[in-house]
């Protein structure tokens, strides 16, 4: 398994892991309180998990609001369905990889699932190796079953990131591109939400890498490696194009809509962007590399992950100065909320683990390790993780 992006020159591209069949975790040392995962006769032949497999929970006191977690375990096509009221792993799931021709039961994990997205009970992943979104329905897991059933929808090359309309009738793909030279094809793809089929596809330069829509859904920002577009949802052009961004990485929308966040990977600051003109407004220093970066629901702080600080930043929108900063070992560059915004998850790529924060205090109330130790992060680094209300299968 392989980063395209060293630790000393990796901002101009985006992170991508690929893996060939079979080349996942061997079975370690089980360290504090273990979890084990629910497995069945069907997954005999899944290699992460026909040996046992353990989820360790390092802070056995976790604790959350109801709900799920999924995680995309990117290494070996997978993802995690974590109860949050407990951080528990409920069963790693497979997810983008085809069963093998003449042999029943059998899949070919060939691939990676670099983002997941959620709009009611339907999850999107973004299977990169495969240049697929994935669809599954998270009502349907079942946790003693690890490959659930799910739809794969042709899209271009490398999808490296996707979100649905709030409404959920459209889904943006950010699609990379092989990155092999500067001519390499990026581009966008749009399915619909009903049919989950593309129906509209265009070239954008740049190797986008990230996308998210206003909370009214009338636009969506795709950012590239030259700055944000900035497209209508209703006729799909674009309709702004915002530079001098840092080469931009992540990208959040205040609740109210009126601000833009988004993070400069070389310059090592967050762009605040009035949404009505399109134009910078403001910066802020963060840490290294900021990555990817989240609004709290009730619009008081944004959080943004600094893999090579190890740390992520706290912003608070009314003053728009760094009021805090919590330390995460192991390059943490995946955030999400729950959506109380009473939990931020911090995924650590190198480490494979999750930490959960509580956004009251920025204390540290759990650590979830995805894999086994010694090497969990062979196939279950962390690169999404989505958060609902609704309780996973055997919570």
């Amino acid at each position: 398994m392989t980063d395209d992006n060293s630790r000393s020159g990796r901002s101009r591209l985006p992170r991508r892991w690929v893996i060939g069949a079979g080349a996942v975790v061997a079975a370690g040392a089980v360290t504090a309180a273990a979890v084990t995962l629910a497995t069945s006769g069907a997954a005999a032949g899944h290699p992460a998990l026909r040996a046992g497999s353990k989820a360790n929970l390092a802070a056995s006191a976790c604790r959350g609001p109801a709900g799920a977690a999924y995680v995309t375990d990117a290494g070996w096509d997978g993802f995690s369905a974590i109860d949050t009221a407990t951080c528990k792993v409920i069963q790693t799931y497979n997810v983008g990889d085809p069963a093998v021709a003449g042999d029943p039961g059998d899949y070919d994990y060939d691939s990676t699932d670099e983002a997941v997205a959620l709009h009611g009970n339907l999850m999107y992943f973004a299977d990169t190796g495969n240049s697929t979104v994935a669809v599954i329905d998270a009502s349907k897991l079942d946790a003693k079953n690890y490959n659930p059933a799910e739809t794969l929808i042709n899209v271009g090359l490398n999808p490296q990131a996707l979100a649905v309309s709030p409404d959920g009738s459209q889904v943006w793909v950010a699609e990379t591109g092989p990155q092999d030279s500067a001519s390499s094809p990026s581009g966008v793809s749009v399915i619909s939400g009903s049919t989950d089929k593309v129906t509209a596809h265009w070239s954008l330069p740049g190797a986008p890498a990230q996308i998210t829509f206003a909370p009214s859904g009338k636009q969506v920002y795709v950012a590239t490696a030259g700055g944000v577009a900035v497209y209508s949802t209703a006729s799909q052009h674009r309709v702004a194009f915002i530079r001098g961004l840092g080469d931009p990485r992540g990208i959040a929308v205040s609740p109210d809509g009126k601000t833009v966040y988004v993070t400069g990977t070389e310059s090592n600051q967050l762009y605040l962007i009035n949404a009505a003109t399109n134009r910078v407004t403001g910066t802020v220093k963060v840490g290294e590399l900021p990555w990817q970066v989240v609004a709290a629901p009730n619009g008081k702080t944004v959080y943004v992950a600094n893999p090579d600080s190890s740390s992520v930043s706290v912003v608070s929108t009314a003053t728009g100065a760094v009021t805090g900063t919590i330390a995460i070992p192991g390059d943490p560059d995946t955030l999400a909320l729950t959506p109380d915004g009473s939990q931020l998850w911090v995924g650590a790529r190198f480490t494979a683990k999750v930490a959960v924060i509580n956004t009251a205090d920025d204390s540290t109330v759990g650590s979830i390790n995805l894999g086994d130790a010694p090497n969990a992060a062979d196939g279950y680094a962390p690169t999404g993780i989505a958060l609902t209300a609704t309780p996973t299968a055997g919570s």
